[in-house]
């Protein structure tokens, strides 16, 4: 089964690499939705192929407040007790025809759109690198990450390995480990990933 689902997900990459370079001279229609549909089935593929062979893998989820792509300004605010993450959500420009970009300077008082998200029970985080750039040089590409997206990890290792380093505990349960979700959220310059129980969200001004 899985050297089926390698055959197709060349296959896919392929096609994907024909429609980015169809992406480049003029447009006669129809290149972005091509684009688009090359892209949704080789992320498909290859969280079918790491799934085939019992590999973690990375499932976009339906977020709530998507942020903004170029300039969502993450911040982290965190304790022994609660993790939150502020950004800068995705506010729709109806005049917007792709021929310019909306510079932010987080210097300027300008009221924007945020979302203030609290991570239940976090037992560990991390927040950094790597960037969009750099994104495919982290461990998930190639098993469904996706840019700008948020996610949660099926058979994430990270957390097989936190359960693995508290067995020293005297009074370790592996079963307390269960209901904790390997999130990812990939912003344009940083890179959020935890362990946490469930999150809460929150618009504000």
């Amino acid at each position: 089964m899985s050297e089926d689902l390698q055959r197709a997900l060349d296959a896919a990459r392929g096609e994907l690499a024909a429609a980015a370079k169809a992406l480049a001279p003029k447009h006669k229609g129809g290149e972005w939705e091509r684009f688009r549909t090359a892209q949704d089935r080789c992320i498909a593929l290859e969280r079918d192929l790491a799934r085939s062979v019992g590999d973690e893998c990375a499932v976009d989820v339906s977020w709530p407040a998507p942020w903004d792509v170029g300039a969502p300004l993450p911040h982290v605010i965190a304790s022994g007790l609660r993790t939150f993450v502020i950004y800068q959500q995705r506010e729709r420009d109806p005049g917007w025809d792709g021929s310019y970009a909306t510079m932010v300077d987080p210097a300027v008082p300008e009221q924007r759109l945020i979302a203030v998200v609290e991570f239940q029970r976090c037992l560990v985080h991390k927040f950094g690198s790597p960037n969009d750039e750099a994104l495919e040089g982290h461990r998930l590409h190639g098993r469904g990450l996706v840019p700008y997206r948020a996610h949660t990890v099926e058979r994430s290792r990270w957390l097989v390995e936190q359960e693995r380093m508290n067995r020293v505990h005297p009074q370790h349960r592996p079963e307390a480990f269960r209901d904790f979700v390997h999130y990812v959220l990939a912003f344009h310059d940083e890179t959020f990933e935890c362990l946490a129980k469930g999150y809460a969200l929150r618009e504000s001004l």
